[in-house]
């Protein structure tokens, strides 16, 4: 601004001393020489006027861009490896030797990698010399999520160059001083915060609050800013009578919707105790995408069973023809009119055409290539479906009803009996997370799987998820066309939890006989045995504590919600948190510098270590239960039979109940 500023003047100055020419010579005649002398004495005579700097002064900028004088100190911030000096790994359309070729031929492009890092070294040159008296140099440890980051190479450099160099960190104990009133201000309030913490404080703080106390510009602003101190924003727990009219003696819900309590549990409140939604806009939702791809999944095995095609004559361009055939048909439906709004979406429905296709071709060889065969698909769990609601009762007598819908169930017939495996198709990449399954936020399949066990008297042999990704293959070489399609159809594999048994295994998949299987998480080695390296399955016991685990855990949630129990404490798992697309973020506030905002941490155990924490959380689970019940017992003894224990009768009977 200084300098356009400087141009507008001397703009300003040349037409005013034009017009002064004109106004004294008129139209009289004279020489260029004498031209030029005029000129000369009124640029003489006429000044330009500038504000100088001032004496304390700071400029800020980028190390690129800046051109600065000599200055007396020199702040360099965000020396870290990656930043400082930048990495330019991407060339763009032209590598280096085109842009040269280019060059050589006369035509100049935009720098390559080799002459932006000559440019960065000499802006780090420029950086470190500009300083007259000091220099300071400094690099962050982490980032805003908590990630360790390098120090930048230069940080060694001068390490070495320099060895009686100090220095200072504030990552294990802050330093405070007191500089100017703003930046004081702010750390006042840090130590006030550390005093509410009961940690010692510098005695010098308690003067710097006497002085900010008595100021009468920062008096207010001081008493909002201590009850800010004291503000939080964790909900109350919702009362008895609040609870009943929310949920009432039952809790109607499903399997997503208790995922979403353990998610965090405040959203579940406001989502299905509160029912807040946002308002809708012309736009289409990854979910409504992937309901849609089920939705022409499951109209064409309908279709194939209408009309008795055998799965393994089907070609590759008949799926693609009746796919698109049923595509086209839904989108007639009024509910889809969006896929017909704009050119956007018409794009998006030729991709889904491809998409589903191509997932179709390996759904088929899953059926192909196993024992099991479809036992049906959209599998309703309500009282109009298939199965009746799974119903389970607490111990106070309240009940929980769960309704909901398996995409596919497949059925075999093995040596000892019927098994089951469930299939859920997933426009998304997803496994099955143990740590996550006890957590209860991954406990949809197990639920049903649990449920239509019991309800059939069949084992089961395992769930998965199948990806309905569009697959895109990288290469460094030149690949073959069936290398592709070896590629693609080891993407498309089936991904989950299943029965770590070799027959069970090869009812999945029966053309392996050793090595990893191409359509299951599951692997068999030469002497054919189970691989346990590769292979992401449980047992038949480990597989029943599963099963069990998912009642315990079930009934937990349930209990919560029903206690009126609304915490704000999403989970977070390796950085990975719900708080990102949560639509409530801006009603809750969730922020772990806020007074006992915390996470709840999924720490990651292995598969050994969760089936048997699952195995002693439902034993003590029924210790209590059975606990519970002999003192029920008692105390019905004691009120309505005339029989009174004596407390050593009492210990006795619990003893040997424990």
């Amino acid at each position: 601004m200084d300098l356009a500023n400087e141009y507008i003047a001397s703009y300003k100055i040349i037409i005013e001393l034009l017009d002064e020419i004109v106004l004294v010579f008129g139209k009289d005649k004279m020489t260029m020489d004498q031209y030029s002398k005029i000129l000369k004495v009124g640029l003489k005579n006429s000044e330009l006027g500038k504000i100088p700097g001032t004496q304390d002064q700071v400029t800020f900028g980028d190390i690129d861009r800046s051109r600065s004088h000599k200055v007396k100190a020199v702040f360099i911030i965000g020396l870290n490896d990656g930043n400082f000096p930048s990495v330019n790994k991407e060339e763009g359309f032209f590598d280096d030797i085109d842009r040269e070729q280019l060059k050589q031929d006369g035509i100049e492009l935009a720098k390559g990698t080799l002459e932006k890092l000559y440019e960065d070294n000499f802006n780090i040159y420029k950086a470190l010399t500009t300083a007259e008296n000091k220099l300071y140099l400094s690099y962050t440890s982490s980032d805003k999520e908590g990630k360790s980051l390098r120090p930048s190479m230069l940080i060694h450099k001068i390490k070495k160059l320099y060895p009686n160099l100090h220095e200072k960190s504030d990552m294990i104990k802050k330093q405070y001083e007191i500089v100017n009133e703003q930046v004081t201000y702010q750390e006042l309030l840090e130590n006030i915060a550390r005093l509410k913490e009961k940690e010692p404080i510098a005695e010098i703080w308690y003067q710097v609050y006497q002085y900010y106390k008595q100021n009468n510009e920062w008096q207010s602003i001081l008493q909002n800013d201590l009850q800010g101190l004291y503000y939080t924003n964790l909900p109350q727990q919702i009362n008895k009578e609040n609870v009943e009219k929310l949920y009432g003696n039952t809790l109607h819900t499903s399997v997503s919707k208790l995922e979403k309590y353990r998610s965090c549990p405040f959203s579940y409140y406001l989502q299905y105790g509160l029912k807040l939604k946002e308002k809708e806009n012309l736009k289409i939702h990854t979910f409504e995408t992937g309901s849609f791809m089920h939705e022409t999944i499951d109209e064409f095995f309908e279709q194939v069973k209408e009309q008795k095609l055998p799965l393994a004559e089907i070609e590759e361009e008949q799926i693609f023809q009746m796919v698109s055939k049923i595509i086209e048909d839904n989108l007639n439906l009024s509910k889809n009119f969006i896929f017909h709004s704009t050119a956007k979406y018409k794009a998006l429905v030729k991709r889904l055409k491809r998409i589903v296709s191509k997932a179709l071709k390996y759904i088929i060889q899953t059926l192909i290539y196993s024992d099991f065969s479809i036992e049906g698909t959209e599998i309703e769990f309500s009282k109009k479906g298939k199965y009746q609601p799974i119903v389970l009762t607490l111990e106070d007598g309240k009940r929980i009803e769960i309704t909901g819908k398996i995409d596919r169930i497949d059925t075999a017939m093995g040596e000892d009996g019927k098994y089951l495996r469930i299939i859920d198709y997933k426009s998304s990449s997803k496994n099955i997370d143990l740590n996550e399954v006890y957590n209860g936020i991954q406990i949809q399949l197990l639920t049903y799987s649990d449920a239509i066990c019991k309800e059939e008297d069949i084992m089961p042999a395992g769930i998965f998820y199948f990806s309905l990704l569009e697959q895109m293959i990288k290469a460094d070489k030149k690949i073959t066309q069936e290398e592709i399609e070896e590629q693609i159809k080891k993407n498309f594999r089936m991904k989950g939890l299943i029965l770590a048994d070799v027959k069970i295994i090869q009812m999945n998949d029966n053309t392996l006989t050793s090595g990893t299987s191409k359509l299951v998480p599951a692997s068999i080695t030469a002497s054919g045995t189970v691989n346990q390296k590769w292979t992401n399955g449980v047992d038949k016991e480990e597989f029943k504590i599963l099963q069990e685990y998912i009642d315990f855990i079930i009934k937990q949630i349930a209990k919560e919600i029903l206690s009126g129990k609304i915490d704000l404490k999403p989970y977070n798992k390796n950085g990975k948190t719900p708080c990102e697309y949560c639509e409530y973020k801006a009603i809750c506030g969730f922020n772990t510098k806020q007074n006992n905002n915390e996470y709840n941490y999924i720490n990651k155990k292995t598969k050994d270590d969760i089936i048997k924490k699952m195995k002693t959380d439902v034993f003590w689970d029924g210790v209590k239960k059975h606990h519970r019940r002999i003192r029920i017992q008692i105390k019905f003894l004691s009120k309505n039979k005339g029989c009174f224990l004596t407390p050593s009768q009492k210990t006795s009977v619990r003893e040997k109940q424990w």
